[in-house]
């Protein structure tokens, strides 16, 4: 029976509260082996971190949480269940914010890993100096400029303070629940994230403008950057 994502999430949630999560990592584990074996022969191989509800055309898929368009259930705080050097093209788009800062070294050091020589990383993610920027002139002058970024989640009073939290913080699962993968756990600036490509390794660091993106677009508050493997 082919379920679809929220259906794929309504089950999972079911499975762990019946003390049954063993079935969902058997589940999770069986399709991820299974679609690493289905594409570790491509010559040409891309993958993107986080794809939603659908994937872009050509691309293998890693999620956190399984869904039709997900090829490899994966938490990429840990190690990547891939072989070095497998693909030439990795795309994340508001995700990595996702693992905690003290472990984004590890993090850039497996996605070097995993990448071919010369193959590319791109990586988008919320532009924390913009955050700054707005926050630090609604207290000098009281201006409010969240209107740049429009996003207003819980905060139907567009208030600046409470936009602050949003964007650093992001909203979980919209609950009190602490162990939600939704909450943003590490900010960035230009220069910290182009410093993390840095220390992996990568050379040719290029910051990108919203015309690269190639997936959903998050407009003002983006920040991305892209690189190569040595």
């Amino acid at each position: 029976m082919n379920y679809s994502f929220n259906e794929h999430r309504k089950l999972d949630r079911i499975l762990h509260k019946l003390n049954l999560g063993f079935i969902v990592n058997f589940k999770d584990k069986y399709k991820t082996q299974r679609n690493i074996r289905k594409n570790i022969s491509k010559k040409v191989r891309l993958l993107e971190i986080g794809p939603g509800l659908s994937r872009l055309e050509g691309f293998e898929t890693l999620n956190i949480i399984d869904g039709d368009a997900v090829d490899y259930i994966v938490n990429i705080s840990k190690k990547l269940p891939f072989d070095d050097n497998s693909f030439d093209l990795i795309y994340a788009s508001h995700v990595i914010e996702h693992v905690p800062w003290f472990l984004q070294k590890k993090l850039f050091s497996e996605l070097y890993r995993i990448i071919k020589p010369e193959g590319t990383l791109e990586i988008w993610v919320p532009d924390f100096g913009k955050i700054l920027d707005v926050a630090n002139n609604y207290i000098k002058t009281g201006q409010n400029q969240t209107d740049k970024d429009g996003w207003y989640r819980f905060n139907e009073e567009k208030d600046v303070i409470t936009w602050v939290n949003g964007r650093i913080f992001t909203y979980g699962d919209g609950t009190e629940n602490p162990m939600s993968f939704n909450w943003h756990r590490c900010v960035y600036t230009l220069d910290s994230l182009t410093k993390l490509f840095n220390q992996a390794g990568f050379v040719n660091i290029k910051t990108m403008d919203n015309s690269e993106v190639r997936g959903v677009d998050h407009g003002w508050i983006n920040l991305g950057v892209k690189a190569q493997k040595k």
